[in-house]
């Protein structure tokens, strides 16, 4: 695998730490909720800057994911959360926040002269299978049978909204391209307002609760994969780990990921997100296949 990289550039996006994430107020986040704010930047002035095949590969993927929000919000719809008023605010915004990250990413692409994916269209053509059929049901019977499902599904989205925040970081940090770079920074400041959502939704259900905490501990040991796992193939999931998290700082910002989720409730056993993410970089290693991190210019950035 040939891999060019600098690994003297500044991170674009700060790390901090999460062991203390403020009490979410749900009114606030309505009021805030709006189009990602590209206010200051062009998104034509991209095109000034070539994108790798690899970085373009990450984004399809991100852009992906941030589409098939509503696959993860309609489950979500489906259980006792619905009838929580803050709840199910949230996810109204959520959804909507979600969908212009993806269109942004859409966007940076074609600008480029690139052509945007179109798996997350394809995903919602094609027939339901039967195991995601499964799920869902399963998900909407134990929720229905107990309230204390519902801390899975908010500890699963701080889960997935936190390693969001990360890759986004990462891929700030990695891009020579100083408008992806922009944007990046930008949807990492609305991940943070939804993982402190989850997060806190999480903490409160958890702690009230051991069956919770057994029941979310048995469904991601069993089910959770990283985000966006369950819509693209193995090959494409392993190689934006690898690309994002490869090299000693993205390893470390996986370790946080799980550190903070290890904070909740019984979740100390907690480890999946560097786990899963380091064996499928190992695949990706292992199957060599190329990989260009672009060099990064001095300066690019705020």
């Amino acid at each position: 695998m040939s891999t060019t990289s600098n690994t003297s550039a500044a991170p674009a996006t700060p790390s901090r730490t999460f062991e203390e994430v403020p009490s979410f107020n749900i009114d606030k986040f309505i009021s805030a909720s709006r189009p990602l704010d590209l206010s200051g930047i062009r998104l034509e002035d991209a095109a000034k800057y070539p994108l790798s095949q690899s970085e373009v590969r990450v984004m399809r993927y991100m852009q992906d994911t941030e589409f098939y929000t509503v696959h993860y919000m309609k489950a979500l719809m489906e259980t006792h959360a619905l009838a929580d008023n803050e709840a199910r605010a949230f996810m109204v915004c959520w959804g909507y926040e979600e969908c212009f990250h993806g269109r942004a990413l859409a966007r940076i692409q074609e600008v480029c002269g690139h052509e945007p994916s179109r798996r997350s269209i394809d995903e919602f053509a094609r027939p339901r299978k039967s195991t995601e059929v499964l799920q869902d049901f399963g998900g909407r019977l134990l929720s229905f049978l107990s309230k204390d499902f519902l801390a899975t599904h908010m500890t699963w989205g701080a889960i997935n909204e936190l390693t969001a925040i990360h890759a986004y970081s990462r891929l700030a940090e990695l891009s020579a391209n100083p408008i992806v770079d922009q944007v990046m920074r930008r949807i990492v400041k609305d991940e943070r307002r939804h993982f402190a959502f989850y997060y806190q939704q999480g903490k409160r259900r958890l702690q009230h609760s051991v069956l919770a905490q057994r029941m979310a501990s048995l469904s991601l040991k069993a089910l959770w994969e990283p985000v966006g796992g369950s819509m693209a193939p193995t090959e494409d999931r392993d190689f934006v780990g690898a690309y994002l998290f490869g090299d000693e700082s993205g390893r470390a910002r996986l370790a946080e990921v799980d550190s903070t989720i290890a904070k909740l409730p019984g979740m100390e056993w907690f480890n999946l997100v560097s786990k899963h993410t380091n064996e499928g970089t190992r695949r990706c290693l292992a199957a060599g296949t190329p990989m260009h991190r672009p060099e990064r210019a001095a300066g690019t950035g705020d």
